[in-house]
């Protein structure tokens, strides 16, 4: 019998000196991920899974009797896509600098387009305690936002696509008759 207790204190011995020390506990800091980049000249961030891709500035083909931000129809992986002016959508102008060489395709049920992009940043992540809720945002995206985050001095508010696409005007590119009217002159 005492051998088997001798045998039992040996090997918690062994045991005793093999284990390394408890893991030291681990930050469960939540973040928020998703791809800083530029609308219209505002800093915004759009959160992952949220848009389909960037891709460089397509080949437009205008529309007739749509709405001014309304570019025109690009093709995109074997399909057509309107693009959209980030620039005339926000800012109701359009943009006369540097040739805007991104867009963002947007892809949601019954929707799917491309708008303008004035700058693309990265992808990146931020604590989400960090997440200001209170600071003022652009007016020209005001209504379309949740708050945002501070990235290389700059408040970037994270833009919310569904309210951009559901309360905008993205539902509806078409030119009323009224205003039709007044553009090209016909009563």
């Amino acid at each position: 019998m005492t051998s088997a207790i001798q045998a039992l204190q040996d090997l918690q011995q062994r045991f005793g000196q093999a284990v390394e020390a408890p893991p030291t506990p681990v930050d469960h800091c939540i973040y928020w991920a998703g791809t800083a980049l530029g609308v219209a000249g505002i800093p915004l961030l759009v959160g992952e899974g949220e848009l389909d891709e960037i891709i460089e500035m397509p080949e437009v083909t205008p529309i007739p009797s749509t709405r001014q931000w309304v570019m025109g129809l690009a093709t995109h992986r074997g399909g057509l896509i309107p693009v959209i002016s980030g620039d005339v959508l926000l800012r109701r102008e359009p943009y006369s600098g540097r040739v805007r060489d991104y867009c963002m395709v947007i892809r949601r049920p019954g929707m799917h387009f491309a708008i303008t992009l004035s700058d693309v940043r990265r992808s990146t992540k931020f604590p989400i305690d960090e997440r200001d809720m209170e600071r003022d945002v652009d007016p020209a995206v005001h209504g379309y936002t949740l708050g945002g985050f501070v990235l290389d001095d700059d408040f970037c508010a994270v833009l919310d696509l569904d309210k951009l696409i559901n309360e905008g005007e993205l539902a509806n590119a078409a030119v009323a008759s009224e205003q039709h009217s007044e553009e090209t002159g016909d009563v």
